[in-house]
């Protein structure tokens, strides 16, 4: 099949014909048997986002240089039984103004699709105000257009087809640019034998795993749709206090789930009183559980920092007995950490 010729006043820009789906009886239609000619015509910008200059804010709109445009032609439209098949396509590309044109063979009435191509690129925008000036925030994007409308031309027409890009922000891993605080404290119980006075106390060095599951999704394996899971650490201080930063999307978002669990440690040195009041130690385990188990549904950082927001979880002692471990409720339920009765 033959190239197009460029006319003069389209000089410099690329226009080539690629016929695709060709079917036998469209094999007869050339581009030598179609007289008609119709113009394709359009101008594409975007919009980088904002600037703050000589205390004036400006919106940057820039011409889509060097982009490809694809004029795709319906083949039954061309073929004078519309039997043919496919479509044809015609390219162009854009110049230092944004600016592309392209004529094409065409019939009465001939259907065409214009597409012009996606392309990377960044988009800055105000994300707050510091120091009597704008703090400006830059993230990488997507622009794209959707297909121009299709539409009707026939031989002598000018079509006019100009358009703005959208853009769409880079995935996930490209957009988790800020971070929230989860901090909390992790109580071991404790229990006076003789009285049944249980109280709360506290530990240095416990590990601790956060498994947070985010109100956005991915891609698994597979292909499925799933929200986002992650895992974080942090081990307790000697005030059994922890804190993490975890990666979020913005400030003040919901968690779809939090859970917070501590990791068993051995304890060798249970401190209680016996039945006489006299002092104790005992060797067991400590495990998560108690009335707090650490669990949060819906869980919402505060929006303005340094607030303190809190999260708890409970570990409770199980004595070690000839291998096994007691299951005694005397050891299973203890007070609830509302008490916040320490030591």
């Amino acid at each position: 099949m033959k190239h197009l010729r460029i006319t003069s006043w389209a000089a410099g820009l690329l226009a080539v014909a690629l016929l695709s789906g060709c079917s036998k009886e469209q094999s007869e239609v050339t581009i030598d048997d179609i007289q008609g000619r119709a113009t394709i015509v359009g101008s594409l910008c975007y919009s980088q986002g904002q600037d703050f200059k000589n205390g004036q804010f400006q919106e940057l709109l820039q011409p889509a240089a060097g982009v490809k445009v694809v004029i795709q032609v319906s083949n039954a439209s061309l073929d004078p039984n519309g039997t043919a098949k496919g479509y044809t396509l015609y390219e162009a590309t854009t110049n230092n103004e944004g600016k592309y044109g392209i004529e094409i063979p065409v019939v009465e009435d001939t259907r065409i699709t214009v597409k012009p191509a996606s392309f990377m690129g960044t988009r800055t925008l105000v994300s707050g105000w510091e120091n009597n000036a704008p703090v400006m925030e830059t993230e990488e994007v997507v622009f794209s257009i959707g297909n121009i409308a299709s539409q009707t031309v026939s031989p002598g027409d000018i079509v006019v087809k100009d358009d703005m890009y959208s853009y769409t922000p880079r995935t996930f891993a490209e957009t988790f640019n800020e971070t929230e605080e989860i901090k909390g404290k992790i109580g071991i119980g404790k229990l006076y034998r003789q009285n049944d006075q249980r109280y709360w106390d506290v530990k240095s060095g416990i590990n601790v795993i956060f498994t947070v599951t985010y109100n956005y999704q991915e891609t698994t394996t597979g292909g499925q749709s799933a929200n986002i899971v992650r895992k974080f650490g942090a081990t307790t201080d000697n005030k059994g206090e922890f804190s993490v930063f975890i990666p979020v999307r913005a400030k003040g978002e919901t968690l779809q789930r939090l859970t917070v669990e501590p990791v068993s440690f051995y304890e060798s040195e249970f401190k209680h009183f016996d039945n006489a009041g006299d002092t104790e130690y005992l060797a067991g385990v400590y495990a998560p559980g108690g009335a707090y188990s650490g669990v949060y549904s819906n869980y919402t950082f505060p929006i303005i920092e340094n607030i303190e927001n809190p999260v708890c979880a409970t570990m409770i002692f199980t004595e070690d007995k000839e291998g096994g471990y007691d299951d005694s409720f005397s050891w299973s339920y203890v007070s609830e950490w509302g008490t916040k009765s320490f030591e």
